[in-house]
């Protein structure tokens, strides 16, 4: 099938425009710009439609399908995926947040009376996190254990984003690293001079202002959602093992040299994995072995296949060796028809910005 003329580059638009509503809740890695669901939403769901992202990720897809009023469910073998997209999706206790958010403001207005006796967060952490930083957050987790489920999770998902920024990790990589000396030039942020022992890092004030915007995000979407969302800890080759079926499927899957999410989101799991109830996922997610790529997404291709009666959308990036194209195939060769195929050109793109050029969007009839 020809390559369709529409353009879904989504070029010009913002962090306003792809971070809005609890998009931004946190800076998970290679995640879509949320217009990209949204569009194959509007044009392949139809009302009572139940939508389904295998590789759900924070949840990009999910929140807008129930944005459009539609039940979704989505799946991640990260533990940290799944808890950040029940965040976004998951009714919370407001006034237990509004005291723990006056708790905060009360400790960002006289940190030193906050603090933690202890500044131990996990072994070695006394490199990552300076001593008032540490016995702030550490302070702030504690506090949390007095939450409900939904509430403390709400809360832990907001510090996780901010940890890398709290931590004495160079600003500029992706994966936390320690510079050689407390003292560094931010490659990233114009050469700035960051000194990680003078910087100001009030935790209480930053995770207060994180929480009141997210708040006010999640009520909103509470507010206008028909549909329900449930996240999913479980591994997308083995989506038949739930015994749920979806009319549309729509998922950006790990590439086949995909980062190390583990690694990439390694202070969060050190730092609240007990507080959060999550352990590191290890190797098999999709992607980590190269060499296994193809037949996982196969797997993954076959089990969809079983359990979807509409459409399947599938955005990928193009690949010079053509495993884009050998992943299409696949679905092809378990009686999916493709129906559809779109070209995103990737812009402003940090991750895979000189491996990724375009996306395919290749769509497919499952019924």
């Amino acid at each position: 099938m020809s390559l369709s003329a529409e353009n879904w580059d989504f070029a010009g638009l913002g962090m306003r425009e792809t971070q809005n509503g609890v998009h931004f809740f946190h800076h998970w890695t290679a995640k879509f710009i949320p217009q990209i669901p949204g569009r194959v939403i509007d044009r392949y769901a139809e009302a009572g439609d139940v939508v389904l992202d295998p590789f759900m990720g924070s949840g990009t897809a999910l929140v807008e399908a129930i944005q459009r009023g539609h039940d979704a469910w989505g799946t991640d073998i990260n533990p940290l995926a799944v808890r950040i997209a029940q965040a976004k999706t998951t009714p919370i206790d407001n006034d237990s947040l509004d005291d723990f958010v006056a708790w905060l403001g009360k400790g960002a207005e006289s940190p030193s009376r906050h603090l933690s006796q202890s500044g131990t967060l996990f072994e070695g952490g006394e490199r990552w996190f300076r001593e008032d930083v540490a016995r702030a957050i550490r302070a702030i987790r504690n506090r949390a254990r007095r939450l409900d489920a939904p509430t403390r999770n709400f809360v832990l998902v907001g510090l996780s984003d901010l940890l890398k920024g709290m931590s004495n990790a160079r600003m500029d990589r992706t994966v936390p690293t320690l510079p050689k000396s407390p003292r560094y030039r931010d490659k990233k942020h114009y050469w700035r001079l960051v000194n990680n022992e003078t910087r100001e890092i009030n935790a209480f004030q930053r995770l207060r202002a994180q929480l009141l915007r997210m708040n006010r995000a999640l009520g909103d979407l509470l507010a206008s959602a028909e549909g329900r969302a449930q996240p999913v800890l479980h591994d997308a080759r083995r989506l038949s093992s739930l015994g749920r079926r979806a009319q549309l499927a729509v998922t950006s899957p790990p590439y086949w040299s995909a980062q190390n999410y583990q690694k990439m989101h390694s202070l969060s799991f050190r730092v609240l994995g007990k507080a959060l109830e999550i352990d590191e996922p290890g190797s098999d997610e999709i992607g980590r072995r190269a060499k296994d790529y193809l037949s996982d997404m196969n797997a993954v291709s076959a089990e969809l296949a079983g359990i979807l009666e509409g459409h399947f959308a599938l955005v990928i990036g193009e690949s010079k060796e053509g495993i884009h194209e050998a992943v299409r195939d696949q679905c092809c060769e378990h009686g999916m028809r493709l129906v559809d195929t779109f070209v995103r050109r990737v812009q402003n793109q940090a991750f895979f910005a000189k491996v990724v050029k375009r996306e395919l969007i290749y769509v497919f009839s499952t019924g």
